[in-house]
Order: C-alpha cells, then structure tokens, then sequence
C-alpha cells in the first residue's frame, strides 16, 4: 500500500470516493439538512479551490493504480476527511492515512495539535487512532459530530533529512504518556489512563485496532520502527547509523533493560522502558567500568526523573493535575572493536510535566583497555578552523545556512567543550563504519527563535576529513 499526497488530477475520483462512503456510512445519522451541508463541503469547485490556495492537503492510499482511501488535513492541523471504501475498511487503512498527514502538517504546517469532528460511528475508530474527546456530541447544521483532538508529539516523523538530524515532532505535547510495544515508543492518551486506570489501559492495549488488531501490529504496519525505511524512503535517525562491527573482538555484547510502571493509586503517570548493550568478556575492572558508563547514560532520564529526583522536580510533579514521568531509550552499537566501543542511546521522555516531552540523542564512547571515556573536547582540537568548518557541515546536514546562527565562533568552542548554555546545548559524538560524527542534542526553551525543530543533529567527518583537526589523545590510536 502506498500513501502519498494526492495531485489535482485525483481529486475528482478522490471526491467520489468520500461521497460514496459518506453516503453509505454517515448520511444516516445526519438530517437532510447535515447531508446537504456535506455534500456542498466536498463539491469540486470548492475543494480544488481549498487545494489551490493551499488551504486543504488531500491524500490517498493506494493498492497499485486502486484509490482504497481518502483523508484531507486543513493547515490548522483540522482533519477535514478521513474515509475508507467499506470493502477495505477495518484493515488499518483509515489509521495509516492518518499518521501520514499528521507527520506532514508537522513538518508543512508547524502545527502541534489535530483536531477532528468524528461522526458518531467513528468515534471508537478515533480513539484507537490516539484522538480523545473534548465535549459531548455537538449538533451543527444538521451533521451530529464529537469534537476530538490529538497532540502533535504522538505522531512519529517518517521525514528526516539526513542520518545526523532527528526532527523532534511537537515538543510540548499534552494529555499524553509513552506507551512503549514492540521495540518502540508510541504516545498514548494520558487522560484515559488517568480516568480508566493503568490496569484497563495496558489490557485495551493489547487489542485495540478497530479491525482486532494489536497495537504492535498497527505499529509495524504503519510506521515499521522509528527511521527506519519505507517504501523506498532513505533510512534516518540512529537506525541509518552504519555500524562497524568485529565479530572477532574476543568479548560479547548483550542487552539488558529497566523496565517499570507504576500502578493506579494516583493521577501520577510513570512509564519507564529503558534498553542498553552490557559487554561481557573483558577484564573484571575495566568491564565494570564499561558497563555501568552504560547503564548511567541509558538511565539518565530515569534518575532525574524518578530515582533521584530534584527538589525542583518534586514541586513540578505535585504542580501538575496529571503529572507524567515517562521515558524510552532505545540505542545502537555503532562501533565495536577489540579496543573501543562506540554506543548511540535515543531518549523519548515526559519530564514531570505533560507539556514537557524531549528527545534527546546521548553517547558513550569507551576505552576497552582501561575504561575511559572519551567526550569531543577530548578528541579534536577547538579551534577556530575546526569550529568553523564544523559549523558548515552541520548547516549542510539541516540544509539551513543559518542554522545555529545565534551561536558565534567562541560559543561553538564553548558548546563544544561542555558549556551547555543553560542545558539547550549537549555535545555528543560516535563512530561508526565511515568515521565520525559530531553535534548537538538540543533542548530549547519554549517559543524560542532558534528552535528549528532538531532534537539533535550531528556532523559526520571520514578518518581523513577528521585528521588534522585531531587532539593528540590516545582515541586515535583506537581507531587506526
């Protein structure tokens, strides 16, 4: 099945489709008149009209040439149509449109809420979608409708422009938790939880598709894994990272976890799913060191947010009428030799508040011989030739020649070397297969004008390209 933005020569078939369904599904739950009010809403001339002025994004699936389904999101982030023809409905269909648009009008629109005003009969199909309602049935013109919404970072972003960017969907999103299945973080409803329980959620979870399917199924079927690629679409994010890996480096690596929900005895939501490598095989010592590095950079998240929370946390949770401290790592070995081990974490985390989501891209790169852990400042040389061409191949990776642009040549050096700016700035760096990379996690406050969208975007550099930057360190010698 392929989905994709219709062109203005479908949009008639598209129309036709809408009416056929609506006629068949709706229409009999609308009077007359709310029939007759639809039926001038998706007349040719006002839609092409709408397309024209951009006012309207139409999108279709496709099963080869065969229009199965049609949706239509306004710039407001207000999903105008959603319709499926009957003979294909309950396959998920409806759901994967869905996604598409909503990750669109994030990246087209900036928006970071969906709204929609479900009919009746989709009601149910909505929620299970991640939409939740906002007021009782309304009545308007004869069309019966339940006002609905969804946060924008529930929606995971299949747009990515490089390997080194993550685009970070709807920082700030409310009335959501992670729920975390199948290897991934998706965002559910915060409010259900809190008014349903976690008992009940955690079992509607398990079979929630309006066609009986899993949440992991729905899942695999319309997202595949965060960066991963579809239909022909180039791998973003950690998942495009290309590992280097000696399969003779005379240790193991394996996977361990901290997983952890609480139960319902408060409006306090906590959900944690934390995954990270452990290494076994090496000296006692050092391996110890090795693993507990990465331990700590998984848990990072989960120690200031619930194992050793600050006081400044404390006053936020009890603040919040339905606090949420919630957090998923997942990561990747992108280097791994005799001699160094290079590991990649992805956070997706709330931060006590529901308006306060983040991702945040974390690093350990770690001496196998003695347990020492390497950050930039210990790599390369801050000067001003670095910095400078650094610069440049970060505004290539955003493809935005004034990107960090609020940042002169000597606060770069700074960033760089660990000073934060007040924690928007986190310098991180990895190897892998070609080389290395180096950039920024970014946390900005909000509404700030330099906040391009970025959770973290990171510059890559082959061995020769990185060479005469180089410090003097013994890392180089890990990589030769």
């Amino acid at each position: 099945m392929n989905i994709r933005r219709l062109e203005r020569q479908e949009t008639l078939d598209a129309l036709h489709l809408v009416w056929d369904v609506f006629a068949q599904d709706v229409a009999p739950l609308y009077t007359p008149e709310g029939v007759a009010s639809f039926q001038d809403f998706i007349r040719y001339p006002n839609i092409e009209r709408k397309m024209q002025t951009e006012g309207l994004a139409l999108f279709g699936a496709f099963e080869g040439s065969q229009l199965l389904g049609v949706g239509g999101i306004l710039p407001t982030g207000h999903i105008a149509l959603l319709f499926v023809r009957r003979e294909y409905q309950h396959r998920g269909i409806g759901k994967a449109i869905l996604l598409e648009m909503c990750s669109f009008a994030v990246q087209t629109y900036r928006v970071s809420k969906f709204t929609v005003n479900a009919s009746p009969g989709a009601v149910d199909a909505y929620r299970h979608m991640g939409m939740h309602d906002t007021a009782p049935e309304q009545n308007a013109g004869g069309m019966r409708y339940i006002p609905m919404e969804m946060w924008a970072a529930s929606v995971p972003l299949k747009k990515k422009r490089g390997k080194g960017v993550y685009i970070a969907a709807g920082v700030g999103a409310a009335c959501l938790v992670l729920a975390v299945v199948a290897g991934a973080a998706i965002s559910r409803e915060l409010r259900y939880v809190a008014e349903n329980g976690v008992d009940e959620y955690m079992q509607d979870g398990s079979q929630w598709g309006d066609d009986g399917s899993s949440i992991e199924d729905w899942y695999d079927e319309f997202y595949g894994g965060y960066g991963q690629a579809e239909d022909g679409q180039e791998e973003s994010g950690i998942d495009a990272i290309p590992e280097y890996v000696d399969e003779d480096c005379g240790y193991d690596v394996t996977e361990d976890n901290y997983i952890y929900t609480a139960d319902n005895t408060s409006s306090t939501t906590i959900q944690f799913e934390v995954y990270y490598p452990q290494v076994d095989g090496l000296d006692a010592e050092v391996q110890e060191k090795v693993n507990t590095a990465l331990q700590d950079c998984a848990l990072d998240s989960v120690d200031k947010l619930y194992l050793s929370p600050s006081d400044e946390m404390k006053e936020k949770v009890l603040g919040e009428e339905y606090p949420v401290l919630a957090s998923f790592v997942e990561y990747k070995v992108t280097y791994q030799s005799r001699s160094l081990l290079s590991v990649v974490f992805q956070d997706y985390s709330y931060e006590g508040s529901e308006n306060d989501y983040h991702v945040a891209l974390r690093c350990v790169n770690v001496n196998l011989q003695d347990g020492t852990l390497y950050e930039v400042k210990d790599i390369v040389n801050l000067d001003d030739s670095f910095v400078g061409q650094w610069a440049q191949v970060m505004r290539d990776e955003a493809d935005d020649d004034t990107f960090l642009s609020e940042l002169s040549a000597e606060d770069m050096k700074d960033v760089l070397g660990g000073d934060t700016k007040d924690g928007v700035y986190t310098p991180e760096f990895f190897v892998d297969e070609d080389g290395l990379e180096i950039g920024l996690s970014f946390r900005y406050p909000a509404d700030s004008q330099d906040d391009r969208g970025y959770a973290w975007v990171t510059a890559p550099f082959d061995f020769d390209e990185i060479g005469p930057f180089a410090s003097d360190s013994g890392f180089w010698a890990l990589v030769q």
